[in-house]
């Protein structure tokens, strides 16, 4: 186990490791992040305030009281979803074409990188983490599809029917079941977005540091601006 740790590090300069490990770092951190405020302020948060909306549609619209709005509002999220995981199955077989042409990715990558490892066998497991991620981004976007199916079911059921079925007020189970779905496609997304920092450490660390300090910045901002900084009653 040491040897193959040794090996790898052996693999990587300085700013790869660093990238990396910033890479993580914002990847793992935001999410848990985000987890925290979503449960203890969840009113700061737009996930929170889109959950509100949620919560609105539901109690408009369940119990069957307009099947024709639930149903064609739930396929169009269903397709967006569809689209998405199926993106990610066709970059997936993108990338790992990538890998019987690396000497022609490697002239290109020599050109431009100055300060990256220009090791094969580090080129192999850069390709390799973006398929782990966007195989991440397609099981979110499925497990989406997968509850809004649920949810389409039941939604269309009389409340004092799907009341008796979870054995007292559905409102909140459906209210869990859309805050789940919503979360499922939300880490679809950010699958997508930190796509980009490893697709800029193909040519270069320094491109990939700069693309997480974006990616963060961006995210940052659309999730805590002060335009998103309201409370929300429903």
């Amino acid at each position: 186990m040491l040897a193959t740790i040794n090996f790898w590090m052996s693999k990587f300069y300085t700013l790869d490791l660093v990238g990396l490990i910033l890479y993580f770092s914002g990847l793992f951190g935001y999410r848990f992040f985000l987890a925290c405020m979503l449960r203890r302020h969840p009113d700061r948060l737009f996930l929170g305030k889109l959950q509100a909306y949620r919560n609105a549609w539901i109690a408009t619209l369940s119990g069957g009281k307009d099947c024709i709005v639930v149903v064609q509002t739930l396929r169009n999220t269903i397709m967006s979803a569809s689209f998405l995981a199926s993106t990610s199955i066709v970059l997936i077989m993108g990338a790992f074409n990538l890998v019987p042409h690396l000497n022609t990715l490697e002239r290109v990558i020599n050109i431009i990188d100055i300060f990256g490892s220009p090791d094969p066998d580090l080129q192999v497991m850069k390709i390799l983490i973006m398929i782990i991620i966007l195989s991440y981004s397609f099981l979110n976007f499925t497990w989406y599809i997968r509850e809004a199916n649920y949810l389409g079911f039941m939604l269309n059921v009389p409340k004092d029917k799907l009341d008796k079925i979870e054995g007292g007020d559905s409102t909140a189970t459906l209210s869990k079941l859309f805050l789940t779905a919503g979360i499922n496609f939300s880490l679809g997304m950010r699958g997508y977005y930190f796509l980009i920092p490893l697709f800029m450490w193909l040519f270069s660390p320094v491109l990939m540091i700069i693309a997480i300090i974006v990616i963060l910045f961006v995210l940052i901002r659309r999730d805590l601006g002060k335009d998103r900084i309201v409370t929300v009653k429903v």
